[in-house]
């Protein structure tokens, strides 16, 4: 592509290479010029077909947290999230499918050194969560709710063989012993996921502890009559490093996926302690 540009006081035509017409689009566009997921596709320089290829093994939850992944980070606009103790994160919050608002945009949230979400779902101020909480509801909800949570299951083949009973949640000391719990070959699990990005392999993990930890069950994420309890983690640029600081709970408001969530707090703070480096993995961007 050919530019004239003044030099010298004199007009000069350029050629401008791909990487420069690409810089000079992202320049010209807001974060508010993302209104869907091609449009941060376009931004972010990745093709459609690409983005299906490799979410092709993934169901509609999984697709769901990648189509967020690159939506946010269009409308960050390239900006880098802060790491240092003390610099916030922005995330959208949501009134529950139960609520009587229904599924909606409640408010932002902002946190300092604590991750919930993890830094892929995170913006650096609190217009651009507000904007992706009301822009993006459709998406955020097939994310956190779940919806059609056993049909739109999609798995990758692997033997299945007899499951393995455990006395206690607290016996499940590894990702081993969660497939154990469930009659999956552990072996064969990676093998058959070994294509996938780091954290989406790390959420294919976490969907299995999650339900071996849960009695072989997936919490209805709808029910706001039970609370839902999830480990939540200082942040890596925290005096103490990305590693587990507390619980949280819910019941109306909805900011975490509807397969990582366990019934009571002693749960989720075991989950969050002993399976802090897959949690890593999902988490945080390196």
């Amino acid at each position: 592509m050919k530019q004239i540009i003044k030099f010298n006081g004199k007009d000069v035509e350029i050629e401008l290479t791909a990487d420069q017409i690409a810089l000079a689009k992202k320049k010209s566009v807001s974060y508010a010029d993302i209104k869907t997921l091609q449009d941060a596709l376009d931004y972010t320089g990745e093709s459609l077909e690409s983005f299906n290829n490799r979410t092709q093994f993934d169901d509609d939850v999984q697709r769901a947290q990648k189509e967020l992944e690159v939506i946010v980070l269009a409308v960050r606009e390239g900006n880098q999230l802060g790491h240092n103790e003390g610099d916030r994160w922005y995330y959208p919050w949501f009134n529950s499918a139960r609520s009587s608002a229904g599924f909606s945009f409640r408010v932002f949230v902002c946190a300092y050194s604590g991750s919930r979400v993890g830094s892929r779902l995170c913006v650096e101020n609190s217009e651009k969560a507000t904007y992706l909480g009301k822009q993006f509801l459709d998406t955020y909800n097939r994310y956190i709710n779940g919806q059609d949570l056993k049909e739109n299951i999609v798995e990758l083949p692997f033997p299945i063989k007899k499951p393995k009973k455990f006395d206690s949640f607290k016996d499940i000391k590894t990702f081993e012993d969660a497939c154990d719990s469930q009659g999956i070959d552990p072996k064969a699990f990676a093998e058959a996921r070994k294509s996938l990005s780091a954290d989406t392999y790390a959420y294919e993990q976490l969907k299995v502890i999650s339900k071996a930890l849960n009695g072989g069950e997936h919490m209805d994420y709808t029910d706001e009559d039970v609370y839902k309890y999830y480990p939540w983690f200082n942040s890596v640029g925290s005096s103490a490093g990305f590693s587990f600081d507390d619980f949280g709970c819910d019941a109306s408001a909805s900011f975490v996926g509807s397969r990582l969530v366990y019934p009571t707090r002693e749960i989720a703070k075991y989950v969050g302690q002993t399976h802090i480096d897959i949690y890593r993995d999902l988490m945080v961007i390196d």
